[in-house]
């Protein structure tokens, strides 16, 4: 069948041997099939989740079904798209439904830029009544001060008493009001970037992972930690970081080849996001046979219990060649985010966790807390 044939349908007997359209053309049309089949192939590929209602995965598939309909034919069953028997393609339905993705999305950002725009100016209001109120409480109290030294100066001490009752009562209670307005704005504050959170998690999925163990790559680590740790001094959040080593790696290699060393690689990412399976959960290759998991909203001793687990699968790896030894065990060392830490500084207690581990014997996790450090 034609080209045009496979557009349009069939043509009579006729038809077809009045057919005269240059080969070119044809070859222009399927050109253009391929086009657009490949569009709609990247628009899911590349796609994000614009609202709870859409998963991403389903929207992958529901494009990839639309380029299937234009390449050859094939219904769309989640669209009420059947297959038509001579070959005709739904364009009223393909074009109606590039175009309500292509609206949605434009909305959903202009909505999301919108929400962030008013987050910075709640941001700086905010600190401009700080700013305006620490102004107020600062000339209450040197008000209420002058008054005690009149009265110091005249030597009326009954006077003096009383100024300084008066004195304590109302800084007491600008300084409790003062503290009720900032926790009654900051947890304004916090709501606003708490629905902006899983956007933070949706735009994780556009950066790179590592193409052997599908974990994310280096790169997509900095940027997650580094933004993790200014959610932790906005929200509070708590924060837990891993590193993870594969124990004795080399011998891997040395012995049954480098072959087999991707496959354990690739074996542990798959491990590691089936251990931490929380959408906020972020699992990165770090470099080499090392890996790094972010934990938000966790604390130490929470990621302890999923760190054991991890391991436990970790064990349970083996090599699709047949060997039946274990070869595979891990080094975990983690550490929590505090108020006062770097990137750097979060890093270097993180990895001091990892060298514990290894020297007490691998095939363990162990936990470096600030102090620790510090001592």
């Amino acid at each position: 069948m034609s080209t045009i044939s496979r557009l349009v349908g069939a043509l009579s007997k006729d038809a077809r041997n009045d057919d005269t359209r240059p080969t070119g053309d044809e070859a222009n049309l399927d050109g253009a099939l391929d086009t657009v089949s490949n569009m709609l192939h990247v628009m899911g590929s590349e796609s994000f989740a614009i609202d709870d209602e859409i998963d991403t995965i389903d929207f992958q598939a529901l494009c990839a079904a639309f380029a299937r309909h234009v390449a050859n034919g094939s219904p769309v069953p989640a669209w009420d798209v059947p297959q038509d028997p001579d070959g005709r393609r739904a364009w009223n339905r393909v074009r109606r439904f590039f175009a309500d993705r292509r609206k949605a999305e434009t909305r959903f950002v202009a909505e999301r830029l919108r929400d962030y725009r008013d987050i910075v100016d709640e941001l700086v209001s905010g600190l401009r009544n700080v700013v305006q109120r620490d102004r107020r409480t600062e000339d209450t109290i040197c008000q209420r001060l002058e008054f005690v030294q009149l009265a110091v100066d005249a030597g009326d001490v009954t006077r003096i008493r009383d100024a300084l009752a008066e004195t304590v009562q109302e800084v007491e209670e600008t300084f409790a009001d003062q503290k009720r307005d900032y926790e009654k704005r900051l947890t304004e504050l916090n709501d606003r970037m708490a629905s902006l959170r899983q956007d933070l998690v949706d735009a994780r999925e556009e950066m790179q992972r590592d193409s052997l163990t599908d974990a994310f790559n280096r790169g997509a680590f900095d940027q997650a930690i580094q933004r993790n740790l200014n959610m932790h001094h906005v929200l509070q959040q708590p924060v837990t970081l891993l590193l993870i080593d594969v124990d004795h790696f080399k011998n891997v290699n040395d012995r049954f080849g480098h072959a087999a060393g991707d496959e354990v690689l690739r074996k542990l990412g798959d491990c590691l996001a089936r251990s931490f399976i929380r959408k906020s959960d972020f699992v990165a290759r770090y470099g080499g046979d090392e890996f790094a998991v972010i934990l938000p909203d966790t604390r130490a001793v929470h990621a302890g219990k999923l760190i054991d687990g991890f391991l436990r699968r970790a064990k349970a790896i083996r090599l699709d060649s047949g060997a039946d030894d274990a070869l595979v065990t891990c080094s975990v060392g983690y550490t929590e985010l505090q108020d006062e830490d770097t990137v750097e500084a979060l890093m270097v207690r993180a990895d001091k966790a990892l060298y514990k581990a290894k020297s007490a014997g691998r095939n363990r996790a162990e936990f470096v807390a600030r102090d620790d450090l510090e001592a």
